[in-house]
């Protein structure tokens, strides 16, 4: 496993942010919500990457009209066999807001929402602002050791390869009344 990842395409970028971003009192502002069909032309011209389907859920930052960050929920198909945080993303200018502490906040609330008990995020080992990030938001090792990842995944329908070696966390929510 290689300490450094590579990077082959620009989209990269957008995993998992690149500096941790301290909370704040009252959000700065910011809405976070569920991504539309109707928001994805508007969010797609701002923000890299977007999906939309029942196995996953887009949950945007908005400040306003303008939407300044994401981050992804996989419900299914996961490493660890719980709701997945990914491709977390807020722009450089932006960081240091509490967005991304937002965002990981809002993908915990609906993963509580739907009953489950925890949840797991993934970041590159070379990206040290979102492991602090995250293990500062309560997010605890997951045992698995670094995890190379490599070969073609899709963004927006276009194969784009991707060589990186991911450290996966897990937290402990409390689940929601059934």
């Amino acid at each position: 496993m290689r300490p450094e990842p590579e990077v082959r395409q620009p989209e990269r970028d957008a995993r998992q942010g690149r500096s941790a971003d301290p909370p704040t009192e009252n959000g700065g502002g910011i809405d976070i919500r569920e991504l539309t069909e109707a928001e994805l032309p508007l969010v797609d011209a701002r923000l890299p990457l977007h999906r939309l389907d029942s196995a996953q859920t887009y949950l945007v930052a908005w400040d306003g009209d303008e939407p300044v960050g994401h981050a992804h929920v996989s419900w299914t198909e996961t490493k660890l066999g719980a709701p997945e945080i990914q491709d977390v993303f807020v722009p450089e200018e932006l960081r240091g807001r509490g967005i991304g502490t937002e965002l990981s906040r809002a993908a915990e609330r609906l993963a509580h929402e739907r009953g489950h008990g925890r949840i797991s995020i993934s970041a590159s080992v070379a990206n040290e602002g979102a492991l602090r990030l995250y293990r500062r938001l309560g997010y605890r090792d997951a045992g698995l050791g670094p995890q190379r990842v490599a070969g073609a995944i899709l963004i927006r329908g276009k194969a784009v390869e991707v060589d990186d070696t991911l450290v996966y966390l897990v937290k402990e929510i409390a689940a929601a009344s059934t």
